[in-house]
């Protein structure tokens, strides 16, 4: 048996197009001359068009019926000239040749259930709740010392809690000792557009952040304790949801320096993390990773930061697409604030990956990452 849904979500319906020979000059209306073989009329109009998010394809001029539209099976099915059974066993094929999934399953630890309803429910409303509260000094330290504009602010939906808050467990689904959601910078982890863990930058003694909401109590709970949040999370992959994706996916040890290279290289790469050095990706997020061409990972230039590009390399030992690069600073957010080009960096390491995966022995074809890698290599010799 296999995944349908898997394979519909992990395979891009524009670049299957592209591979079969469609261009597409606008990416907000995906409109080409029919790429399919079994097209019989006029080829020289824009019959073909991909809609609904990237997700349904339909050839709306001389397609037989059986192959005028549909999903990516379909089209894969209507490309090939092969059966249903035939396209889904392919399409599944070529989305473990991508990270060979059967030898990284065992690096992978155990996917941990999802929370209750109430759970993602209660974290919803506390999300609300900070985000409502992201108001003067709270936003100016997001703006001043993390690089974060309104725009990157909204997409992250970040927020600020005012006071400590001991919640009733019961509203969250749980039972036990009070929910703790201490005051502090809100960073919430989303998954299908449910809130799934929620971290709460504290205030530390004689940190950036001290000087903007004010200063640790005895009151706030554990002193070193730099991040709080209400038990019962799920860690997922920290990013923003799309449906479609860039070729090239950045991964950095943290939410700050995830959030910041989104501020500065969004159209650059696809950018997220795994939420700090010791963590391992668990299998849903190894099927996710399927559907790039590189996955780069940066952790930070510290003893922490070691151990998880060992972690990393052991992954690159069974697929190449999989790289560990070194930062350019202690992390990406050091150096910004240091003055460094931030972009022009990422511009750099995200189009080596590309050309690697583009032009090497196992090359991928798509006119629309070729002209990507075109815009990236314009973009470093610029610089």
């Amino acid at each position: 048996m296999y995944d349908l849904e898997h394979i519909r979500q992990s395979i891009s319906l524009i670049t299957l197009a592209e591979e079969a020979g469609a261009k597409f000059d606008d990416a907000h209306r995906l409109q080409s001359r029919c790429p399919l073989p079994r097209h019989a009329g006029d080829r020289s109009s824009l019959a073909f068009s991909i809609y609904d998010n990237g997700r349904r394809w339909k050839c709306h001029s001389a397609c037989p019926d059986d192959a005028s539209g549909g999903d990516v099976i379909s089209f894969y099915m209507a490309w090939k000239d092969v059966d249903f059974k035939t396209a889904a066993a392919e399409l599944s094929e070529r989305i473990g040749s991508h990270l060979a999934l059967a030898k990284l399953a065992f690096l992978a630890e155990v996917v941990i259930p999802s929370q209750p309803a109430l759970w993602n429910e209660r974290a919803a409303e506390f999300v609300m709740f900070a985000e409502h509260n992201l108001t003067g000094k709270a936003r100016k330290y997001l703006c001043s010392e993390r690089g974060l504009s309104d725009e990157t602010i909204r997409a992250f939906h970040l927020g600020y809690n005012p006071k400590n808050i001991y919640d009733d467990p019961a509203l969250w689904g749980m039972d036990g000792k009070k929910i703790w959601l201490p005051r502090g910078i809100v960073i919430p982890g989303f998954q299908n557009g449910n809130v799934q863990h929620v971290k709460i930058r504290r205030p530390m003694r004689n940190d950036a952040l001290e000087k903007y909401i004010g200063p640790w109590l005895e009151r706030d709970g554990a002193e070193d304790v730099k991040f709080g949040g209400p038990r019962g999370g799920r860690s997922v992959l920290f990013r923003l949801e799309f449906k479609d994706h860039l070729p090239v996916l950045l991964l950095t040890e943290g939410e700050w320096d995830t959030m910041l290279v989104w501020e500065h290289c969004a159209d650059l790469c696809d950018v997220g993390t795994i939420g700090g050095a010791q963590n391992k990706f668990d299998l849903l997020n190894l099927a996710f990773l399927t559907r790039y061409l590189a996955i780069l990972v940066v952790h930070d230039d510290d003893i922490a930061g070691e151990k998880g590009r060992s972690y990393i390399s052991k992954l690159h030992a069974i697929s190449e697409r999989i790289v560990p690069i070194e930062p350019p600073a202690h992390d990406l957010t050091d150096y910004w604030k240091s003055g460094g080009d931030l972009r022009g960096w990422v511009a750099k390491q995200v189009g080596q990956a590309l050309a690697s995966a583009l032009t090497g022995k196992n090359a991928v074809s798509s006119e629309r990452w070729l002209k990507i890698l075109s815009n990236l290599n314009a973009e470093v010799a610029g610089v």
